[in-house]
């Protein structure tokens, strides 16, 4: 309705008025006050609910980081077995990779639908993408380096290790989020 491209079912009139605290007939009304409010309620709930895809994504992949993380103390410890803890580590590690896969597959549906639903929220779509990249990148980073650190290596070598692959790292990161920047 906002965009121009369609009205809303009547039925739905009423519960829309309710919501932005006005009548169906100020509703009606294509002056600039009510089409400000109706703008306003748009931009409020898109908002949200990217923001809300937002955490449950990240809140994935924080679990699928710990559960790696674990998997690879488990590994590097290995108090109660080689074994054992192998088989620990890879049934962890399977699981955080599902769960990884599951996080952003998440984001991928609900980032769509959101943008079929509110295609004039290209600037929010914009910046949840960003703020993903920036708080995956950290995740992402913290679990290399846990397992640089229970690899073996002398401390020179794990800071080494660990700085060529946090760059390595940097790269896919740091294009996306100059794609991110540079598409409409």
């Amino acid at each position: 309705w906002e965009t121009g491209r369609s009205l809303p079912d009547t039925s739905m009139l009423t519960d829309l008025a309710e919501v932005l605290e006005i009548s169906v007939a100020e509703l009606l009304k294509s002056d600039d006050v009510s089409k400000k409010k109706v703008k306003d309620a748009f931009i409020t709930e898109s908002n949200v609910r990217y923001k809300n895809m937002l955490i449950i994504t990240m809140a994935l992949q924080m679990i699928a980081a710990v559960l790696s993380v674990v998997g690879r103390i488990a590994l590097g410890t290995a108090q109660y077995g080689y074994d054992t803890a192998r088989t620990v580590f890879f049934v962890l590690t399977l699981f955080a990779v599902l769960i990884e896969i599951g996080a952003i597959t998440f984001f991928l549906v609900m980032r769509n639908n959101l943008l079929d639903k509110y295609p004039t929220s290209t600037a929010m779509d914009k910046k949840s993408v960003k703020r993903l990249l920036l708080g995956t990148y950290p995740l992402a980073l913290a679990v290399m380096l846990v397992y640089v650190i229970f690899h073996g290596l002398v401390l020179f070598e794990q800071i080494i290790v660990g700085l060529i692959a946090g760059l390595l790292l940097l790269i896919p990161f740091a294009l996306l989020l100059l794609w991110n920047e540079k598409r409409k």
